[in-house]
């Protein structure tokens, strides 16, 4: 049997690593209350209460894609086209400052996330789960916890957006929305540009630096994706199947065999309606995909 095992964050959590998003917002909480207020001022973040009754981040990464760009230039702008002593090379200055305070915004939030991957801590994280050390594993978490605890080969995994060993500085992550474009012309045929648009244009810079660059990554790894011709089984382990990452599960369709079996973990029976869903809708036949709880593989 060639296995290629899909790691998700499921899989850190069950073994009893914190590294949901609403561990990273407490990280920031304690850490860095600059970046708690930039995300209220400029994003809206979906919350959920955990059981200490605090509201804590539980979609961060497609929530960046909410990002208020106009927000986000009337804070940086105090230029009034309208005053007398206006110097219409001030708007360079502004664009320029944009920029500037683009790289600061994103840099930050890069920054903390990747503190905070690098801060958890492996070291009495035990095996739980019985998996097939030779097999192929592609993995979209940042830990080692694949080769720490579980002793597989490096050769033998890819980290998709990185790891917190060998990409600091270069962890992949981010939303999948698309900015709305405006039009350059208005009903009547005018233009609508003003002496604005371009320093507008730099601000919306965040959303697309926020932005998870998935047809890059893809184009990176194609030999990866392009190797498992041979694979006739799939495991997946604790990945929730979002729609950020579903073009990669496009891919490894495409690559495998017509008659490769999914197997894919759940928590929930909602989970099963939700993952059945994904994968019906990249074209798996359903009597290709079963469904079973991670416990399932514990080592005995």
């Amino acid at each position: 049997m060639n296995t290629l095992y899909i790691i998700g964050n499921g899989f850190d959590r069950y073994h009893n690593l914190p590294t949901t998003y609403s561990d990273f917002h407490l990280f920031v909480i304690e850490n860095n209350q600059d970046l708690e207020n930039i995300f209220e001022e400029y994003f809206t973040l979906t919350t959920k209460q955990n059981s200490d009754k605090k509201y804590l981040w539980s979609n961060f990464e497609y929530d960046l894609g909410t990002f208020n760009w106009k927000a986000f230039f009337a804070e940086i702008n105090n230029i009034d086209v309208l005053h007398e002593n206006f110097n219409p090379s001030s708007l360079f200055g502004l664009e320029d400052e944009l920029e500037e305070e683009t790289e600061i915004l994103v840099n930050k939030i890069r920054e903390a996330f990747e503190d905070w991957l690098i801060d958890l801590n492996l070291e009495s994280t035990k095996r739980k789960l019985d998996l097939e050390e030779t097999s192929v594993f592609l993995t979209f978490n940042y830990t080692m916890t694949l080769e720490e605890v579980y002793q597989i080969p490096s050769d033998k995994i890819l980290h998709i957006h990185g790891d917190v060993e060998n990409d600091q500085g270069s962890m992949i992550f981010g939303h999948n929305k698309n900015l709305k474009s405006q039009p350059l012309f208005d009903e009547n045929g005018e233009s609508t540009r003003t002496p604005f648009s371009d320093s507008e244009a730099n601000a919306q810079q965040p959303f697309f630096g926020l932005k998870k660059p998935v047809k890059d990554t893809i184009h990176i790894h194609e030999s990866f994706f392009k190797s498992l011709k041979d694979i006739n089984e799939i495991i997946i382990l604790g990945h929730s199947l979002n729609s950020i990452d579903m073009p990669y599960f496009r891919l490894i369709k495409k690559h495998c065999i017509e008659t490769v079996q999914w197997k894919v973990s759940y928590y929930s029976n909602d989970d099963k309606t939700t993952f059945l869903k994904s994968l019906k809708k990249i074209g798996i036949d359903e009597s290709r995909i079963e469904f079973f709880k991670m416990s399932d593989y514990d080592v005995l």
